[in-house]
């Protein structure tokens, strides 16, 4: 049985942005960010319940990992350029700007752990590594963002 298209379109409205963020974070372009939210939100409706979603976000959020992995395998990407990077933040952040200088996956465990709240443990079981290699991942960005950080100063 499906989702309901209320509790759909509710969950929509209360993730969209989010998923949204990550995917963009994880893939760096705009295009493939927005195939990546269709898709997480495709693998929603075909969800049989919510009831067997325990998390909703942390699923949203695994799920668009796992559609952002799958367009990184086919192969062809157009690379975003920094402006476009800039034109994709909510609100003026300097270092979320930084983010984007950042390797994809330390990138991405930064993200989710001081922009989203996430704990080391939680992002581990999103992007299929262990806990303590995302603290590897978080301690390599903090050092890099440090260094940005500085240079731009």
């Amino acid at each position: 049985m499906a989702l309901p298209e209320t509790q759909f379109n509710e969950i929509y409205d209360q993730y969209a942005d989010t998923v949204y963020r990550v995917c963009f974070t994880y893939l760096g372009n705009k295009h493939d960010a927005e195939d990546a939210l269709q898709q997480t939100f495709m693998n929603l409706l075909r969800a049989d319940s919510l009831d067997s979603i325990r998390h909703p976000r942390a699923w949203l959020i695994t799920c668009a990992k796992n559609a952002c992995a799958d367009i990184l395998r086919r192969g062809y990407r157009k690379e975003t350029t920094l402006e476009e990077w800039y034109a994709h933040t909510d609100e003026h952040d300097e270092t979320r700007e930084l983010l984007y200088h950042l390797p994809k996956l330390e990138r991405l465990a930064v993200y989710l752990h001081y922009y989203e709240r996430y704990t080391a443990a939680q992002i581990g079981k999103m992007i299929g590594k262990s806990e303590s290699t995302v603290w590897g991942y978080l301690h390599k960005g903090r050092k890099k963002l440090k260094q940005l950080i500085q240079e731009a100063m």
